[in-house]
């Protein structure tokens, strides 16, 4: 199918705010980082902002979403409020976890985020786990498992893959795939190839993880397949890290090539909204202004909130 046929000027400008929020959000962070406002470790995810887009363009409040410790888009995709993801970061009580749980262990069950892990491949099974509940329950809802490509090599991936697929639950796995575990590339830390291992027990939908459209397409094929009760499904998306694994510098390796035009997802969707006539340069600058407000705002409201005292730990 023609991943640009059934989209409309509402739903990629929808798409395109998404990834704005997501980059401009990422990149605020990073100039604040060094200043120590910010009491957690980060990790970025600039470059890899249409996965979240596109994914999370299909998912409802009620769909359960299980992140790894790289949080902040799938998140704020997901529709956790930036306020309450800066206050997590500045560690204050007003963030997302209460200020106890920091970048890489989000909260908020009001829009489907149930918490995070940040043992790699630690979301996994617990996405498994919502998928099982869902199909005690039948509900209509479904478990979304989101890892890195290093996550593959865990033993707890195909574990659970294993049990989605014997069992047929409603679980999307969703691989974004940056071809790096930390520093090392994919070639010195994985002897198998993805997408060869998760077919092997149910459908996979490859896509490229640097074009929100081609990922809205491929998530909305999976999903269909999931919640129509089919069995889990797997989508592999290739994309590019940006900045270093962690920290708010960009990634020098030089076997992580980046070209900031071809490979940016915000970029290619401009380029689509302009060729296709459904927005102008105007509309970028006006969806761009209207963050920094909002973020700005966000940043205020963390710094004006309280830090933690220890009679909050009290059960």
């Amino acid at each position: 199918m023609d991943k640009t046929a059934t989209i409309t000027r509402d739903e990629a400008l929808s798409l395109l705010r998404r990834m704005r929020l997501i980059r401009q959000a990422s990149e605020r962070i990073a100039k604040l980082y060094p200043t120590d406002v910010m009491q957690t470790p980060i990790h970025l995810c600039i470059g890899q902002e249409a996965v979240a887009a596109g994914v999370c363009h299909h998912l409802g409040s009620a769909d359960q979403l299980y992140l790894g410790h790289r949080t902040h888009g799938p998140a704020l995709a997901k529709g956790l409020p930036l306020p309450r993801l800066m206050a997590e970061l500045y560690g204050r009580t007003t963030g997302c976890s209460g200020g106890f749980g920091g970048s890489m262990h989000v909260y908020d069950p009001a829009h489907g985020l149930p918490g995070s892990s940040a043992i790699v491949g630690g979301s996994i099974a617990l996405a498994v786990g919502a998928g099982l509940a869902a199909k005690l329950q039948r509900a209509s809802w479904c478990g979304v498992a989101w890892f890195g490509d290093a996550a593959t090599n865990a033993g707890v991936c195909y574990e659970s893959m294993n049990f989605a697929a014997l069992r047929r639950l409603p679980v999307l796995f969703v691989c974004e795939d940056n071809g790096f575990s930390n520093v090392m590339p994919r070639s010195a830390h994985s002897a198998h190839d993805i997408e060869s291992l998760a077919r092997v027990l149910m459908p996979t939908f490859p896509c490229d993880g640097t074009d929100a459209l081609a990922v809205r397409q491929g998530a909305a094929e999976a999903l269909a397949l999931v919640r129509g009760g089919q069995g889990p499904a797997f989508l592999h998306c290739r994309t590019k890290r940006w900045m270093k694994h962690m920290s708010h510098e960009v990634c020098d390796l030089p076997e992580n090539v980046v070209d900031r035009e071809r490979d940016c997802p915000i970029h290619k969707l401009e380029q689509f909204l302009l060729r296709s006539a459904m927005a102008s340069v105007d509309d970028f600058a006006t969806i761009h202004r209207e963050l920094e407000t909002e973020i700005d705002a966000a940043i205020a409201f963390a710094s004006a909130s309280p830090f933690p005292t220890p009679d909050l730990l009290e059960v």
